[in-house]
């Protein structure tokens, strides 16, 4: 009798695997799928957007100034940017990525990390880490500009966020420097293209945060931003060799790294350098 329950166990506990290994086996294809679905889509939206052969000379836009007070900046040139005082000539439509997705805000470009895609902010920040550009549920999501944030990158920090996809799609790629910084060390900087030119950036810090440190908090005046600034530098897990302005503002790319209770954040901190037409 007493061999007949062990028996029974044994089937019980060998059954009980095989339903998890199902169960796991249609996870994983039903991610995958998703995974191509995403893919397929915003290779589609990509053919909005090409890149030419020849650089473009940066030409400074005239902003006006602002007030001491004010929580924006003026974009002033400082320096090199892509080459010798060009940046990438993306040629991209934003009249019909902005007719597909009214959300759309603009175009996302990291050189070294191969990062390229359209951005949108919605009404809240969690509606696009489930939907795509087009609005399709699925795991990938979207890169979206964080609800808070003023949508013509005039916060004092402008987060963008998206997730760490294993494929290495949408921000799986900065996982990459925590082993290898020298992508980000050689070319460090940064795009974003709108319909009202780009705006270009330059890295001086990424490193891995808690998922509620004080990093993901809305800097009110310049007192906090100097001081935000100097939290960044002093977490830096590579001194970028960049003297940073705290008169412009900054970009804040973010995304999950680890599982479970080791579950962090992964950011790059990006200071603006020029706004060009």
């Amino acid at each position: 009798m007493k061999k007949l329950k062990k028996r029974t166990k044994k089937r019980i506990a060998i059954a009980a695997c095989a339903v998890v290994m199902v169960i796991a086996g249609i996870n994983i294809y039903n991610i995958r799928k998703e995974y191509a679905q995403a893919g397929g889509e915003y290779g589609d939206v990509a053919k909005n957007v090409r890149i030419s052969d020849e650089p473009v000379e940066a030409i400074p836009v005239e902003e006006p100034k602002k007030k001491e007070s004010d929580s924006q900046f003026s974009f002033e040139d400082d320096g090199p940017k892509y080459d010798i005082g060009t940046y990438p000539n993306l040629v991209i439509d934003h009249e019909a990525l902005k007719k597909a997705q009214p959300n759309y805000k603009g175009w996302l470009y990291v050189p070294c990390l191969e990062i390229s895609y359209p951005v949108v902010q919605g009404t809240d920040n969690d509606y696009y880490l489930h939907h795509t550009f087009e609005e399709t549920e699925n795991v990938a999501g979207c890169i979206f500009i964080d609800a808070e944030c003023a949508p013509d990158l005039s916060s004092y920090n402008t987060f963008i966020y998206g997730h760490n996809m294993k494929n290495g799609s949408m921000f799986g790629s900065l996982r990459k420097l925590i082993t290898d910084p020298k992508p980000i060390v050689e070319d460090p900087y940064v795009y974003f293209y709108t319909e009202d030119g780009v705006y270009a950036y330059r890295t001086y810090s990424f490193h891995r945060v808690p998922p509620k440190s004080g990093y993901f908090s809305y800097v009110k005046d310049h007192q906090q931003y100097s001081e935000y600034i100097d939290m960044a530098l002093s977490d830096r897990m590579v001194d970028m060799d960049i003297a940073v302005d705290k008169q412009k503002n900054s970009l804040v790319l973010s995304t999950c790294n680890g599982a479970g209770e080791s579950k962090q954040r992964f950011v790059i901190h990006a200071i603006n350098i020029g706004h060009y037409k």
